[in-house]
């Protein structure tokens, strides 16, 4: 009897009395844990991060005043209400964007050669970096190494991206500039900024770098260096359900879409395309690939999204260019936002239309007519005469502009555009920052100190482009006369 006493008190000495006090588990805390209280600003912590910045009152302007960007309204419903008409009929190039959308899907090896992939190898030798230092002599060398080369298209694997990515000419994030201290060489041209590609976009896989952190792809537009973790490989079944479904044609920016669980998935993009799977009262349920290779349902609000190709129209061109007319300049789509060529890619998205990427590329869509051999009379009587509002883009070397129809007489376009170029008594050139999507006329900063004449926008085009029209190139050197207020140079 003694005995068991003894071993019962060593129980309870060791374990307590179960029924008064149960034990607790590990990850069950005595007390629910809390911050601690905020002690006096002026306190020092080795968590102290800077003070607020300084700043003044009201911050004083670094840019010039630009009449066209004062008189000229800045919002695309001016434009749309008196040069536009809806499209009573489907354009043939509407029917070809799923195959173009896709492309990525249907190569069997790289669409392109090595030697032609390799051109950044020849194309740099040095340059600046992001402290404005030449870069070390070494720098490219070893970049051309991380490329692998030797290894190209031997992957050749079909995927989908899981996030928004920089397309970059060799696989780092460090810029290289040309130099700095020149207008147009410096920030924000980034040499190695190719491109950029958004969420849930078709690739097509080349090989790897070297040390197996970027992946050398080809979206349906570029082709260059992402980040191997924001890519998942999708098998032929998966490819053929995204064929089979409808789409669904994304129409604003920066909506935080959300799976059936609340939890946040990406930002809207307009120019994203996704496959439905049903439509709801509330709105959308699409798929979308997820990083480890399994395709989820994601939920698009109604109004910021519709189904199908849709033909051109006032209510979506307005809605859609409203946004447009947001973005800041984004050199080869940098900081997730829009340059000269992808502000018109993305805006004619929604509608089933496909263009290229870059500039020159797009300037070949479609119906070409050459200005070569034309005064800046002739070229604005022919803009006038042939070009179609919103569904023509002008062409510069290095920047396109749409064509939005006149106001006032005057031919007006929509672009996104980093400056306005000057040049003073001593040769030395400059910018007059603009670094947004704008509204103006082709002599956009004529009334600015030491404007540049010689490359005044419309003194430099070379061609227009009606993209809606089937392919055809047109040469006109004695178009109608027709006298404009913006020929008078």
């Amino acid at each position: 009897m003694t005995y068991k006493l003894w071993i019962f008190g060593i129980l309870i000495f060791l374990n307590g009395c179960s029924e008064r006090h149960p034990r607790i588990a590990a990850h069950e805390p005595l007390i629910k844990p809390s911050p601690p209280l905020c002690r006096d600003i002026n306190a020092t912590s080795e968590y102290d991060s800077a003070l607020p910045q300084e700043i003044e009152s009201e911050l004083p302007s670094i840019t010039k005043k630009v009449n066209d960007l004062e008189h000229f309204p800045q919002t695309i419903s001016s434009y749309l209400e008196h040069n536009f008409l809806n499209q009573q009929t489907l354009f043939e190039v509407q029917k070809y964007f799923e195959e173009n959308y896709y492309r990525p899907w249907t190569h069997s090896a790289a669409p392109i050669c090595s030697r032609e992939a390799q051109w950044p190898v020849s194309a740099f030798v040095g340059g600046y970096g992001s402290n404005l230092k030449p870069v070390d002599a070494s720098w490219i060398p070893e970049l051309v190494a991380q490329s692998n080369f030797q290894s190209y298209s031997t992957l050749n694997q079909y995927g989908l991206t899981t996030k928004w990515m920089n397309i970059r000419v060799f696989p780092t994030h460090k810029p290289l500039y040309k130099n700095p201290a020149l207008p147009g060489e410096g920030y924000p041209f980034d040499l190695l900024q190719n491109s950029s590609v958004a969420f849930n976009e078709p690739i097509f896989l080349s090989h790897y770098s070297k040390d197996g952190s970027w992946v050398y792809v080809f979206t349906n537009n570029a082709s260059g260096w992402v980040e191997r973790d924001g890519i998942t490989l999708v098998t032929p079944e998966q490819i053929a359900l995204i064929h089979e479904k409808e789409k669904l044609f994304i129409t604003e920016d920066n909506v935080p879409l959300y799976d059936d669980s609340k939890r946040f998935v990406t930002y809207s993009r307009i120019g994203m395309v996704f496959p439905l799977k049903e439509e709801t009262s509330e709105g959308f349920k699409v798929l979308y690939m997820r990083s480890n290779g399994k395709l989820e349902e994601m939920n698009i609000p109604k109004e910021s999204a519709h189904i199908g190709v849709h033909l051109l129209n006032k209510e979506e061109l307005a809605k859609i260019g409203t946004h447009m007319l947001r973005n800041t300049y984004g050199w080869g789509g940098m900081f997730e936002e829009r340059d000269c060529s992808s502000m018109i890619r993305d805006m004619v998205t929604p509608f089933g239309i496909w263009l290229p990427r870059n500039s020159a590329s797009q300037a070949k869509k479609g119906e070409v007519i050459s200005f070569k051999g034309l005064d800046n009379t002739q070229k604005i009587a022919l803009i006038k005469e042939n070009g179609v509002p919103f569904e023509t883009i002008l062409y510069k070397k290095g920047h396109v502009l749409l064509y939005v129809g006149t106001y006032e007489d005057a031919v007006m376009v929509m672009h996104n555009i980093w400056g306005i170029r000057t040049i003073d008594s001593t040769g030395k050139k400059g910018r007059v920052i603009i670094g947004k999507a704008v509204i103006t006329t082709l002599e956009l900063g004529r009334e600015v100190e030491n404007f540049d004449v010689d490359n005044m926008l419309l003194s430099t085009l070379v061609s227009m482009n009606i993209f809606t029209h089937s392919p055809l190139i047109i040469a006109r050197t004695k178009p109608k006369e027709k006298r404009s207020k913006l020929s008078k140079l």
